[in-house]
């Protein structure tokens, strides 16, 4: 029985640092920007991940192709990760019984609800990239069914009931393609979500918000719906004629490392050997830098903006982890009741039922014991799978732009102006640039 106890901590430890190298090997590759590298790596590691993390690999297969600029590779495996983690979200509640007499490491990693939401999102912002516009609305929609179907299960009591950048995101979008109608109504919904997420995660309202939702309003004669939604009248917008005269650059920044789930566990001395339960919480990577300006410079036309915060990843993880943190605990509990009674069970069975017999007591006191400590320190273990490829943090700014050539430039914390890329954008047209400091 002990060689049994060794056996199962040796490979739970082998497993856990076995995964920890896979993802310090990907941090030094993204960190010294050697992205083929780091591409070629992802796409060779399905078999690292074992079959119940299919899921994340594909999650983190998209996320480095996306963070490298594979918009288009980034897109496929995105699509496989929604289809998949669709299929084990259903798939979950029949394999509660494999989790319960184990624990939740030993079935199919189905992800987070916000995980599987920002799938969508992560779509949309690569095929906004590629300015394939209906594709990205497609993924918007998505996203807010999605968000639609969780609110119907939960009957509203989970926090992360729609995303506010997601809604914008849609707006921008429904802008850029003349849709001034929907352009509104999601501006509206946008606004009025980034109340909640201000009151939820301290994500205020984006500044420039205001002026596209007045804008969009005037231009299909709904003002006064807009502005009574605004505490300010006074807020100052480009007409839509003067901006259908300009071109429109959406910087979009992904920073800083989404956090990681690290394991809680509780345990109780018992006679009958160590009685744990394991649930997960979340440890949020510090964020080193959360200042970048966006520049913009053409001919005798200069700008430069802060971009502001528009999705808190960080909180967002956190805030939905502590929604369902009394199920996990509850989970736990249960589990451990299962566990005792099972183990009581295999006892008097491998032992005997003598009671009167003192060395089979004492015999069934010891495989308890044994059983207790093998499940405490090798089988009673916390999920804390996580998309880890994730930015902590989105940022945004936007601005109007003379047609023509221009260049697109972004500084960090005080640092240097590092080049982004040169565009010759045209009159109504929007284009998206991405920036990523994750690593």
């Amino acid at each position: 029985m002990r060689k049994i106890l060794t056996a199962f901590i040796v490979l739970s430890l082998l497993c856990s640092c076995s995964m920890n190298q896979h993802y310090n090997r990907l941090e030094n590759l993204m960190t010294a920007n050697s992205c083929n590298e780091a591409v070629k790596y992802i796409e060779t590691s399905e078999n690292r991940y074992g079959r119940n993390d299919k899921l994340l690999f594909l999650m983190d297969s998209a996320m480095i192709n996306m963070l490298c600029g594979n918009y288009d590779a980034g897109n496929k495996y995105f699509k496989k990760a929604e289809y998949l983690g669709e299929e084990l979200w259903t798939k979950s509640v029949s394999q509660y019984t494999l989790s319960m007499v184990s624990n939740d490491m030993a079935i199919s990693y189905a992800g987070e609800d916000f995980e599987r939401a920002l799938i969508n999102l992560f779509s949309a912002i690569c095929y906004a990239k590629l300015g394939e516009f209906d594709e990205a609305l497609v993924e918007c929609r998505r996203l807010d069914t999605l968000l639609s179907g969780y609110n119907a299960v939960y009957q509203k009591k989970n926090v992360y009931k729609e995303d506010a950048f997601g809604r914008y995101l849609s707006g921008i979008i429904h802008e850029a393609g003349r849709d001034l109608d929907d352009a509104f109504i999601d501006y509206y919904a946008a606004f009025k979500s980034y109340r909640d997420y201000n009151a939820a995660y301290g994500t205020p309202l984006p500044s420039f918000l205001p002026a596209d939702l007045l804008r969009t309003a005037a231009a299909v004669d709904r003002l006064d719906e807009a502005r009574h939604l605004l505490s300010s009248s006074s807020v100052e917008y480009r007409s839509m004629r003067e901006t259908m005269a300009m071109g429109k650059i959406i910087f979009i920044h992904l920073n800083g490392q989404s956090p990681v789930k690290v394991e809680k566990k509780f345990t109780v001395p018992t006679p009958s050997g160590p009685i744990s339960i394991a649930f997960p919480g979340y440890k949020v990577n510090p964020v080193h830098c959360r200042q970048s300006k966006f520049v913009v410079e053409s001919g005798s036309f200069y700008f430069e903006k802060q971009a502001e915060l528009v999705e808190d990843i960080n909180k967002i993880a956190v805030k939905c982890l502590d929604d369902r943190k009394g199920r996990e605990i509850a989970k736990a509990i249960a589990r451990a009741v299962l566990k005792q009674a099972a183990i009581k069970t295999i006892s008097r069975e491998v032992v005997g039922k003598d009671k009167k017999d003192p060395k089979r007591k004492e015999k069934r006191q010891l495989f308890e014991f044994v059983a207790n400590m093998v499940n405490t320190f090798a089988l009673e273990k916390a999920d804390i799978r996580t998309w880890r490829t994730l930015p902590g943090e989105i940022y945004l700014s936007r601005t109007f732009v003379p047609p023509g050539p221009c260049r697109v430039s972004v500084k960090q914390c005080g640092g240097t102006q590092n080049m982004l890329e040169s565009m010759n954008i045209k009159a109504g047209e929007t284009r998206f640039v991405v920036f990523r400091s994750i690593y």
